[in-house]
């Protein structure tokens, strides 16, 4: 259960987001690098690799700390 605190909401909210960045972290570099390293022209990995980094950088804006 969450307190009635929008704070306490948004902390939890930012460390699923954390979670989830460094998963596709890990997918992108653990996955998708090494198959675009073999497979330079892979149209299907480029368009990947593209939207998930988009995606990455989005969550990283949203996880950052509060500013206080």
């Amino acid at each position: 259960m969450f307190s009635e605190d929008p704070a306490d909401w948004i902390e939890y909210e930012k460390k699923q987001l954390v979670q989830i960045l460094g998963r596709l972290t890990r997918m992108i570099t653990g996955t998708l690098d090494p198959h675009l390293a073999r497979y330079p022209d892979d149209e299907w990995a480029q368009l990947v690799t593209d939207q998930l980094t988009g995606v990455r950088s989005t969550l990283a804006q949203l996880s950052k700390p509060s500013r206080s």
